[in-house]
């Protein structure tokens, strides 16, 4: 079995140093920039460096945040001198989501591990394989999957670390696949900002207008999570990494959270799992430190329902603090002491996995007057306070009658001690490769192609009338409908996010031009499949947020890809977008949650079921249940509509529009299209009947 590491997040220096002492092998922080707390306190570069050094004197391991999104001007102009300053001073590992900062990190930083963020919503062995081919050493494990889906991961990737979360916060929605406060506030989750608008109330209606909610109106707010009954399940399953949350959280949370858990590992470790037993006063002790209405076990038991849900206000409720200590646990080491007439003194300390620290100092000479004695030797010696070490053993060889200076003794120990040190924090040179600037590709207009996504037969029929569209993309089941319906390319539209049990569902006909894929999981799987690269999509969902990304995909031979909805178009005219298409219409999609809407107000009833979501303000959300795949979508309250950008959009260089229909009927269908027709294709002027939205284009994110 590998070693296990117990995770703590810290949010300053003061707490780095509380939760290593606590127990925690490694922990993970933000800097001054990339993190996904961007309203934490974070670590400035002094702060960090001294806490990489602390962690590395005690055992610990550092692991830097980089886990949002980069635009082109972040990555290109500040990402490598931010990088190669924390490589310099240690850093073990970066947590990333962006895949252009993967790769950036791939190529100039090649000896520093990369661990794949939960944003990166991996679920299935396909996208940990995806990763484990490219060089990530771990991937932290999407929130929403069970402890059968870890172990067929870990039976897939054996040599690939798997860090879990087991205690925090939860979000309702797929790490990663949230856009909610980005399309509501302009704060994107993707890029630290994110101003939890799932902690809101919200009531829910059917569309007869009966209000569905039966408990409380915080129904897309969920509990905190507490896994500790279920350590001996996850380690056996192949968990290594065990990741507590809370970069925000308090001192006195952080480090008693790791207290707890650290017991229990440790129990497991030298009891085995029939021994292991948490008692209801660590329980109440966790409930203690902080709680969202009780815990849930998160979905390691492959629960999606009202269990998992506050229903009412979210506040966190703690105990008064007890203020505990924690303090520093020394470095044992044995010292040995060599005192003997005629030799050079030497003195020797080790540590207990063998790191030597020595100093070898004057011949010892003869006593003229005073003697030096074994306890003068001893008290010289012993005086470590200042240090992370304290004297196990001792062991003083020494002749009578000697002279050694006080000063000579303390002055050994200090050059042994410094060698001890030094050792522990030389954990061997990384490589840091000069940087060189990614080419910059100028965009030309094309004759943009109309490209139209349907989810229901009732969509794909009234497509199907408009000889404009040059390309259509639909769910596999609608597929054979699609090929006796349309005359132009069919592609096919994945799910969202792929679960282990509906990957014998993934079937793709010969016949198919293409594959709209919308996670990493789904680019394994297609890989898995021998599927040709050059005839997959990837979709907004797999982030292209920076020309790295685009880069890296293109050497993995992925070249055509769907431009995400946070950039603007200002931002887009630096990116690379001659084999992108670009969205001009739908309906956001904000959340895609594993937790169901429905089931936690009227119960499953597996009906695809649409209800209404109205918020304080009274602006109402679609929520869709897709029950053959098992997950909700909530759409944005208004339709996303580009039309009257036409000169802009085509001057980005795009290779094809793109319409996306969602819960449109087919009168709606026919509306959109004609509208698209008259105004896009036709140059007429668009003049909207309804209130829309036009995203990001013209606002942009921070």
């Amino acid at each position: 079995m590998n070693k296990l590491e117990l995770l703590s997040p810290a949010g300053d220096l003061q707490i780095y140093k509380a939760v290593v002492n606590a127990g925690a092998d490694a922990v993970y922080f933000g800097g001054d920039l990339f993190g996904a707390r961007a309203y934490a306190k974070n670590f400035s570069m002094d702060d960090a460096k001294e806490a990489i050094e602390y962690g590395h004197l005690h055992g610990a391991q550092s692991y830097l945040t980089v886990n949002t999104l980069l635009k082109n001007p972040e990555i290109e102009d500040k990402l490598y001198d931010y990088l190669r300053t924390y490589v310099e001073n240690g850093i073990d590992a970066f947590i990333v989501q962006d895949f252009g900062v993967f790769n950036f990190i791939r190529t100039f930083f090649p000896d520093t591990d990369i661990h794949v963020s939960t944003q990166a919503s991996l679920c299935t062995p396909y996208g940990a394989k995806f990763f484990e081919d490219l060089g990530a050493s771990r991937i932290v494990t999407a929130r929403e999957i069970s402890i059968e889906e870890i172990a067929k991961i870990n039976k897939a990737c054996p040599d690939l670390e798997i860090e879990s979360f087991i205690h925090g916060a939860l979000c309702v929605c797929y790490s990663g696949q949230c856009l909610m406060s980005s399309m509501l506030g302009g704060r994107s989750g993707n890029r630290g900002r994110c101003a939890q608008p799932c902690r809101l109330p919200y009531e829910a209606f059917d569309d007869k207008g009966k209000k569905l909610n039966k408990k409380g109106n915080y129904i897309l707010s969920p509990k905190d999570f507490c896994t500790i009954e279920y350590l001996p399940q996850m380690i056996e399953a192949g968990v290594m990494s065990f990741k507590i949350e809370g970069r925000m959280k308090q001192l006195d949370y952080a480090a008693g959270v790791v207290s707890v858990y650290r017991h229990y590992l440790d129990q497991y470790l030298y009891k085995g799992a029939n021994n292991y037993s948490v008692t209801e006063e660590d329980i109440n002790r966790l409930l203690d430190l902080g709680n969202r209405c009780g815990f849930t076990s998160l979905y390691l038991k492959d629960k999606n329902g009202p269990e998992m849900i506050t229903f009412e206000a979210p506040g966190h409720t703690k105990a008064e603090s007890t203020k505990a200590e924690y303090p520093e646990q020394k470095i044992k080491v044995d010292c040995k002491v060599e005192a003997c007439l005629g030799k050079e003194f030497t003195i020797t300390f080790t540590d207990e996995k063998g790191n030597v620290g020595r100093c070898v100092s004057n011949v010892v000479e003869a006593a003229q007057n005073r003697a030096t004695s074994k306890q003068d030797i001893e008290k010289a010696v012993s005086g470590l306070g200042n240090t992370v070490f304290a004297i196990d053993k001792l062991n003083i060889s020494y002749d009578d009658n000697i002279f050694l200076p006080v000063s000579l003794i303390k002055n050994a120990r200090r050059t042994a001690i410094q060698e001890l040190s030094d050792s522990l924090l030389n954990l061997g040179e990384k490589r840091i490769l000069p940087y060189e600037k990614i080419d910059k590709r100028y965009n030309e207009m094309q004759n943009a192609r109309c490209f139209v996504a349907v989810l229901s037969k009732e969509q794909l029929n009234a497509v199907s009338k408009f000889s404009f569209v040059d390309a259509i993309a639909v769910p596999i089941k609608l597929f054979d409908d699609a090929k006796k319906l349309f005359d132009g390319k069919v592609f096919v539209y994945l799910p969202p996010i792929l679960r282990d049990r509906f990957i014998a569902d993934i079937k793709i006909d010969e016949r198919a031009d293409g594959v709209i894929a919308c996670s990493y999981d789904e680019l394994g799987l297609l890989s898995d499949m021998g599927y040709p690269k050059d005839k997959i999509i990837l979709d907004h969902r797999l982030y292209t947020f920076n020309n790295r990304s685009l880069a890296g995909f293109e050497k993995e031979d992925y070249k055509y890809n769907c431009i995400p909805y946070e950039l603007s178009l200002k931002e887009l005219k630096h990116r690379d977008n001659h084999n992108s298409q670009m969205i001009i219409y739908s309906r956001i999609p904000m959340m895609i949650t594993a937790n169901c809407t429905v089931k936690n107000t009227v119960g499953c009833n597996k009906s695809n079921q649409v209800i209404n979501l109205v918020d304080r303000k009274n602006v109402q959300s679609l929520v869709t249940c897709n029950c053959d795949y098992c997950y909700n979508t909530i759409y944005n309250s208004r339709k996303y509509i580009a039309f009257d950008l036409k000169k802009d959009i085509l001057e980005l260089g795009i290779k094809e529009v793109r319409i996306d229909f969602t819960v449109e009927d087919s009168k709606e269908v026919e509306q959109v299209l004609n509208a698209f027709e008259d105004s896009f294709l036709n140059d007429n002027p668009y003049h909207f009947t309804e209130d829309f939205t036009k995203g990001h284009l013209k606002r942009g994110v921070e």
